[in-house]
């Protein structure tokens, strides 16, 4: 189930996903989607390894809708995993729920046969039976948001998902949130807005650092508001992440995902 206390835009959303997962179960069993996500190749790791203060950050390229000045969806995802790879990129995260979008799926299938690197579902996942489709459809991870669901199912979910090999990145927003998220114990703690629905979230630094310094070593943190200035690449690294989403724009500013870990790492040392 989720929580009571969504707004009217996402509850749309949910009650809409929760219909068309209704429908997909009537045409495909569970464990029809079990068979299929047996037949997959074992999930890339990702995030899902205690930390190494050595490691460099992880850099994930999100793929989500845009609006061209014409007011038109932008959105190519196979092309923008391929630059993101051309780009050394570590990660793909596949973003399809700013609006209703049904072919998901579909995309998460070619953005995974289409780039060698793990690929995670950024989505609303509300049941035990999207977590095995995500398999099904390559996922190597899938973010939990702690905002959406209600605690009992985002313990089932978490367990589902690593059940399935898959590393769960548990999106939070708020203390109390993350408090209940580390007696779980996720693969990886996402860290967000103090608003969870708002469309384009701002980095809050202070929130984010307050937070942060709440998680113990052993866990993973990623911020997830998506970079798009070296400004906030800076800020990111003073409070100390795993990992960072970013979007091509960023990228065609440094030209390569490594400039963006080298410039990283030197002001995560400097912090130190």
């Amino acid at each position: 189930m989720t929580t009571n206390k969504l707004p009217p835009r996402l509850d749309v959303i949910i009650a809409t996903k929760r219909y068309a997962l209704k429908e997909r179960r009537k045409k495909t069993p569970l464990e029809a989607v079990r068979a299929l996500a047996s037949m997959q190749n074992r999930p890339s790791p990702i995030l899902s390894t205690v930390p190494d203060p050595n490691e460099p950050v992880v850099i994930i390229g999100q793929i989500k809708h845009t609006l061209s000045q014409q007011g038109q969806i932008v959105y190519d995802p196979v092309g923008t995993a391929l630059r993101y790879a051309h780009r050394g990129v570590d990660s793909i995260s596949l973003f399809t729920d700013e609006i209703i979008y049904e072919n998901g799926l579909d995309d998460l299938v070619l953005v995974s046969n289409a780039v060698h690197m793990p690929v995670i579902c950024q989505d609303y996942i509300l049941d035990e039976y999207e977590v095995i489709e995500a398999r099904a459809a390559g996922a190597s991870a899938l973010v939990l948001s702690a905002a959406v669901l209600d605690r009992p199912t985002l313990r089932a979910l978490i367990s589902d998902t690593q059940r399935n090999r898959m590393t769960a990145i548990v999106q939070v927003h708020n203390r109390e949130q993350l408090d209940y998220a580390l007696s779980l114990s996720p693969h990886v703690i996402g860290l967000s807005s103090d608003d969870p629905f708002t469309p384009e979230p701002e980095l809050d630094l202070e929130a984010t650092r307050r937070l942060r310094d709440l998680i113990p070593s052993h866990i993973r943190v990623m911020v997830m508001e998506k970079l798009h200035s070296l400004d906030q690449v800076d800020v990111v690294a003073s409070v100390g992440v795993d990992a960072m989403l970013v979007d091509e724009q960023l990228l065609e500013i440094v030209q390569h995902a490594n400039a963006l870990r080298a410039r990283f790492s030197a002001a995560d040392h400097s912090r130190r």
